[in-house]
């Protein structure tokens, strides 16, 4: 599929705390402003601003207030401003990820997707991406422009190839975000050495992570008889033939439970509820996320 035929999908968001900031957008925010979420009331005398005088507030504070009915006091409605954040994608473009079937498309449409949803909330999104190494070409740094969904699918389709096998660029990538308040897409088969993550996650323990883990689905696929299997390796992409026994499909599944189950309590140490998918990513299963984060 091309770029340009990519469908404008969106899915719907919130961030989960209040946002100490003066840039307008989608999200509660702590400052006071020209929101709609009312934040008691305050003298007009200290805030003047008679569009919002409250009369019947202001009464009703006076015939309570015995001690004051010498001054009459008007009082004025203020309310919190909603405030914008910025939405990062770090995408983990390794050697693995093509192992487990999510190539360069079903990356390029998740940045399409999250880009488009962004710009359209009113907040900035930006991107970067890593294999062995933090891969600076693939960099984008937090914008509101409209043609950012298609600039970063596009960057992400024709990717270069990694330089080495790993994905220790994580840990550099995460040094990149320096946003008081962001919202982290880390998309990822997650199949490295979860040192490397748990490195990572301290880093940007002040924000929010979202991390999008698709699974491999190789020993699935190989025969349930002996028999020759060809394999490849998660991390250096190298093919190799196996004699393939139920006993050998047994361990290796084993290993990837446990690999998972590993992954699993590292997210849990940090409290980071992941999404597990498996090909295209949808705007539903996004919404479905949001809303369970928002409601748990």
């Amino acid at each position: 599929m091309a770029m340009k035929d990519l469908p404008q999908q969106e899915f719907v968001y919130k961030f989960p705390g209040k946002i100490f900031g003066h840039v307008p957008g989608a999200h509660s925010g702590t400052a006071l402003g020209s929101g709609d979420r009312f934040a008691g009331f305050a003298d007009l005398f200290d805030y003047p601003d008679p569009r919002r005088l409250d009369i019947r507030a202001s009464l009703k504070n006076q015939a309570a207030d015995i001690t004051q009915q010498a001054q009459q006091r008007w009082l004025v409605k203020r309310y919190q401003q909603r405030a914008a954040v910025n939405l990062w994608l770090l995408s983990d473009i390794s050697e693995s990820m093509s192992v487990s079937s999510v190539n360069h498309q079903r990356l390029a449409k998740l940045a399409h997707m999250i880009a488009h949803s962004a710009i359209g909330t009113g907040d900035k999104f930006a991107m970067t991406a890593f294999d062995s190494d933090w891969r600076q070409d693939m960099t984008i740094m937090p914008t509101t422009q409209r043609s950012i969904p298609h600039t970063a699918a596009e960057r992400l389709m024709t990717a270069k190839k990694p330089a080495a096998a790993g994905s220790a660029g994580l840990i550099q990538a995460s040094d990149l975000i320096s946003n008081k308040r962001a919202m982290v897409f880390l998309a990822s088969d997650f199949c490295f050495d979860l040192t490397i993550l748990e490195q990572s996650l301290r880093k940007l323990s002040q924000y929010t992570i979202i991390p999008i883990v698709w699974r491999h689905d190789d020993v699935d696929h190989f025969p349930s008889h002996a028999g020759w299997a060809e394999t490849r390796d998660a991390e250096t992409g190298k093919r190799h033939s196996v004699w393939m026994r139920p006993s050998i499909k047994k361990r290796w599944q084993q290993q990837m439970d446990d690999h998972f189950n590993r992954l699993s309590a590292c997210f849990m140490r940090y409290r980071i509820r992941p999404l597990y998918v498996e090909g295209d990513i949808t705007p539903q299963q996004l919404t479905e996320y949001f809303y369970a984060m928002k409601h748990s």
